[in-house]
């Protein structure tokens, strides 16, 4: 019905009313009116979502062909630009289903720390822990205090995605334990992280199989796994959230 309703308003060019709608839609709910419609349809619509970050969840959500239809008709900075607002995953996904030259222009064009993330991301399989991590984590020296890691917590990871668990980390960024918000905050100040932190952590390596991350994660009933390399030096994160894509992915 709604796919009908938006048809019918594009037709018309009643954009007022059309803006009401894609406001109130979610964007996963977006993603199939666009399957329905002309590239050109599509591209007005989109550019009546204001949200960058719901322009985001519309690019991970669409179909293959539409996707990638969408993308050759819009201004390649505008891409960049809502790219530049996306989980790092999630961007490596879209990068992995864009012809090679079209994602190597859009890598040129974003900001060098992003890139970088993304072409490590784009060197592991699409399936494996590697290829969905997340690089942005909270990995806090072993021999730090926790005083000193509620500081780190306040000034330099204020934008970590998933905050629920701490890594703690040797000097040579080995994984070695986790711990918890409510571990720093409870515990004296001056205590080590060594001290605090549980050491029987559920890690995956980088080339693990999806589907068995997914089964740790539902099996511990846990947020987060962490990925480590073949150095056991910790490298990234899976999120539950990830992982829920993944069970559809499979059951599809």
């Amino acid at each position: 019905m709604r796919v009908y309703r938006i048809k019918r308003l594009l037709r018309r060019n009643a954009l007022t009313h059309l803006q009401k709608i894609v406001a109130k839609t979610h964007a996963a709910d977006l993603s199939r009116t666009f399957d329905a419609l002309t590239v050109p349809d599509q591209v007005k619509l989109f550019r009546m979502i204001s949200d960058k970050e719901k322009k985001g969840i519309l690019f991970a959500e669409l179909e293959e062909e539409t996707f990638l239809n969408l993308v050759e008709a819009l201004n390649l900075e505008n891409v960049v630009d809502i790219l530049e607002n996306m989980p790092t995953d999630d961007v490596a996904d879209i990068i992995g289903r864009l012809p090679e030259e079209k994602a190597d222009a859009i890598l040129k064009r974003m900001k060098k720390e992003g890139s970088e993330e993304i072409e490590g991301l784009l060197r592991y399989k699409d399936d494996t822990a590697g290829g969905i991590m997340i690089p942005d984590f909270i990995a806090l020296r072993e021999d730090m205090t926790a005083g000193q890691a509620i500081q780190s917590l306040q000034t330099e990871h204020q934008k970590v995605e998933m905050p629920f668990y701490l890594y703690v980390v040797n000097e040579y960024g080995n994984l070695v334990g986790v711990s918890s918000l409510r571990q720093l905050v409870v515990g004296p100040p001056e205590t080590q992280l060594k001290d605090l932190m549980a050491t029987d952590v559920f890690a995956v390596k980088t080339d693990t199989d999806q589907e068995d991350v997914a089964r740790i994660v539902a099996r511990y009933d846990i947020l987060a796994v962490p990925v480590v390399d073949d150095t056991s030096k910790l490298v990234g994160i899976v999120t539950v959230d990830d992982v829920i894509d993944i069970i559809k992915q499979e059951a599809t």
